[in-house]
């Protein structure tokens, strides 16, 4: 009953607005717009703005689930993809769209160094308290920008880099293929800045992270005799910095994600001696690893098996005998 409650008051947010004159969305999302217009203008967030990686999303109902879509500012209800940065735009284009009323709001595409922690559930509007003692730690422990997000939670904006991929668990730590929502509205006695916390990070990340992703990270910091997936590479493959890192889901220098599966494949295939089944596995594993997209279909086989099999044909170097 309370949730068919709460999906008839998302839908009334939604489709209410959309059904009052179009005058009045217009000016309604006009005075929006000139509100975030001026608050960066006194300096939020301005670390980001002169960043084309600016998108507007609209809050929309899939099935039983809520979702914030992004969408593009360069062209109307065309869809904003996190692997398309064409895709993405400029503030003052997003700011522009949003104020034609066809949107929620406007968003920001995560790419490193910059990570998104989401802290969902732990604030009151109404009196703008923080109502998670759990989320009143971690606010105060990265002490980085942080602002009241669309519903009733808390996001905090740091720079540093994740030890592994993404984390969806008692809270959620995204450092790519992820956008955010952006409200300007600041979280009182938090920094107005986005600082470099990366060993909070880390710690938080070690912290919240489930098994195979704490196993990412015991593997990225060279834990001798660790019981990892990650050990069964040869000793010596601890020692090729270009493996480690993509193990780690860092794609920095790469011109696209999927130039760093294919050498990501390259090396587990030199380093496993061709063993396409522990190399399949080593990716999975990897911070590498996408669900939407290392295990999508392409034709009669899937995207990572594919890019296995083209990985093979292409390479240059013998694999390392084991």
């Amino acid at each position: 009953m309370e949730q068919a409650k709460e999906q008839y008051q998302y839908l009334l947010c939604i489709i209410v607005p959309l059904m009052q004159p179009e005058q009045t969305r217009k000016e309604r999302f006009t005075a929006y717009t000139a509100l975030l217009r001026e608050r960066f203008a006194s300096g939020v967030l301005s670390e980001l703005q002169s960043v084309q990686q600016w998108v507007v999303w609209r809050g929309e109902l899939e099935g039983e689930k809520h979702k914030k879509v992004p969408y593009n500012p360069h062209y109307k209800n065309a869809r904003a993809s996190v692997k398309i940065p064409k895709s993405w735009g400029t503030l003052d284009q997003s700011l522009s769209a949003l104020a034609s009323g066809l949107y929620s709001g406007i968003g920001f595409m995560l790419t490193p160094p910059l990570v998104l922690v989401d802290l969902d559930k732990s604030f009151d509007r109404a009196t703008r308290t923080i109502t998670d003692p759990q989320a009143a730690e971690i606010v105060q422990a990265l002490n980085s920008y942080t602002e009241v997000s669309p519903g009733k939670g808390l996001h905090i904006l740091a720079y540093g880099r994740l030890p592994g991929r993404g984390i969806h668990t008692g809270i959620e730590i995204y450092g790519q293929d992820r956008f955010t929502t952006i409200t300007t509205d600041h979280l009182a006695d938090t920094s107005l800045t986005i600082e470099h916390r990366q060993e909070a990070i880390e710690v938080l990340y070690k912290q919240f992270a489930p098994p195979l992703a704490e196993r990412d990270y015991q593997n990225t910091r060279g834990g001798v005799g660790s019981v990892t997936a990650f050990t069964e590479l040869p000793p010596e493959a601890a020692n090729d910095p270009l493996l480690q890192q993509l193990l780690r889901g860092d794609t920095t220098g790469y011109p696209s994600a999927s130039n760093a599966d294919f050498v990501l494949v390259l090396k587990l295939l030199h380093w496993t001696g061709d063993n396409v089944d522990l190399t399949r596995k080593l990716f999975l594993e990897s911070g590498l690893y996408r669900e939407d997209k290392t295990e999508r279909k392409t034709g009669q086989t899937t995207y990572l098996d594919m890019t296995i099999r083209n990985a093979l044909k292409k390479r240059r170097n013998p694999p390392q005998r084991r």
